[in-house]
């Protein structure tokens, strides 16, 4: 066994570096926050790294996989209603809004390396750490925020946390996100409102407030290539920044083992493909202007799920 104390682990500069910005950058409560959890880790090599390559291909080999698209609808009414029925059984204890899918004791991807991290909650600490460099930075200057695919609402709490006059909206294809976000208000008065939206068929009837932001964390992965009718809805609702945090194909490289593997993991899956491409051409054309975009070399063991694009609709 190796010797937990000699372990590498993930200092400020590595965030840094993997959110693709400096440490000037990082707002002093985000290293605060950083310096209260465990980022240590074990490099996987030899056997042990094999066998893991090993089980990724048998998981994207095994015919019981599933593939992202409007037939996948019935299951998230159901992981968002667990999430819910938990939620109300705590008497209202947010942290049993995180999603299941936030696995515990599991390899991660880091710098295109399999490792094993000490803390049982690594992918979640660290999905805590990105996100209050992330909204902090891009959101500070808008009045209202739209969080779209916004599930059980994990992220819109951390928002109305440090954005209280902000307006904030959680929009989701089923029932069980917006009534998460009703006993959110009712029971901890937070400025949030709930909707529905379907990404495969956007209600022409929602309008974005003035001085808005919208962002997707991990949702637009559902859609696979089917992203012209979201692009349509915001190109015609033209928001201030519009902010995808996503697993962007494009960034991988087939010359590198892990990364293959993302990448037939993902096609396998139908998960988001194209949708940087997409936003490229259009702003070769003249209507959008991207802002930045990142390969955060991070995620679970089978793809890198925290890559961005931030970019913004030219008026």
């Amino acid at each position: 066994m190796y010797k937990q104390e000699n372990l590498p682990t993930v200092t400020i500069e590595d965030f840094a570096r993997l959110f693709g910005t400096t440490v000037d950058d990082i707002a002093e409560n985000c290293k605060e926050l950083i310096d209260t959890m465990d980022f240590r880790y074990d490099i996987l090599s030899g056997i042990a790294r094999d066998k893991l390559m090993l089980a990724i291909l048998k998981r994207i080999d095994s015919t019981d996989l599933s593939v992202s698209g409007e037939e996948r609808k019935p299951e998230w009414e159901r992981g968002w209603g667990e999430n819910l029925n938990d939620f109300v059984d705590s008497g209202y204890d947010v942290s049993k809004l995180v999603p299941k899918y936030f696995k515990k004791n599991v390899p991660v991807r880091l710098n295109r390396e399999y490792v094993m991290p000490v803390n049982p909650d690594f992918i979640l600490n660290y999905t805590k750490v990105f996100r209050n460099w992330i909204f902090k930075k891009y959101l500070k200057d808008v009045s209202s925020v739209y969080e779209f695919g916004c599930g059980p609402a994990i992220h819109l709490i951390f928002l109305a946390g440090i954005y209280p006059e902000k307006r904030l909206y959680g929009l989701d294809w089923v029932k069980p996100s917006q009534e998460i976000i009703r006993l959110l208000v009712k029971h901890f008065g937070w400025q949030i409102e709930g909707r529905r939206f379907d990404f495969f068929a956007p209600d022409e009837n929602l309008h974005l407030d003035e001085n808005s932001a919208i962002y997707t964390f991990g949702a637009l992965e559902q859609i696979g290539r089917n992203y012209e009718a979201f692009l349509h809805f915001l190109l015609k609702e033209s928001p201030k920044i519009c902010i995808n945090v996503e697993c962007i194909s494009e960034f991988y490289s087939q010359d590198c083992l892990p990364d293959y593997l993302a990448i037939k993991y993902q096609k396998r899956r139908n998960y988001l493909d194209g949708y940087l491409t997409r936003l490229q051409e259009l702003a070769a054309t003249g209507k959008v202007q991207i802002l930045a975009i990142h390969h955060q070399q991070f995620g679970d063991m089978y793809f890198d799920a925290y890559s961005y694009v931030i970019w913004k609709i030219k008026r």
